[in-house]
């Protein structure tokens, strides 16, 4: 991930078996909210909207009007932890990412997955 203009910009860049995805979110102010558009990891274009709380410790966002899967919405919110399972005790930082799928099916439960990213060198 990458942080541009104080954290308006935030760019993750990630890699999954289909290939390599990036994304770029804009942070808008809380009274203020705006959308953009953004591929998801489907390749499919949806609207996103993200902003910064808790004194900017934490990235929300949601990604709204997917199709795939049923159709549906994904709110993240990221953050920073220290790995606590770092064998070296070098005091590795991890970004996590927690994830709700809000389906748009009133009949589905949500799904939920937290992920954690370790920087690669």
């Amino acid at each position: 991930y990458r942080q541009i203009d104080n954290g308006k910009t935030l760019t993750i860049i990630g890699t999954n078996p289909r290939g390599k995805w990036e994304r770029v979110l804009i942070s808008s102010e809380e009274d203020n909210r705006i959308e953009t558009p953004v591929q998801t990891a489907d390749s499919e274009t949806v609207m996103a909207e993200a902003w910064w709380e808790e004194e900017g410790t934490k990235h929300i966002s949601w990604m709204r009007g997917g199709k795939k899967w049923g159709g549906g919405d994904f709110e993240s919110t990221r953050y920073l932890e220290c790995d606590t399972d770092d064998e070296d005790d070098n005091g590795a930082v991890l970004l996590v990412c927690d994830t709700v799928f809000h389906p748009t099916d009133e009949f589905r439960e949500k799904s939920y997955i937290s992920w954690k990213f370790r920087r690669v060198e």
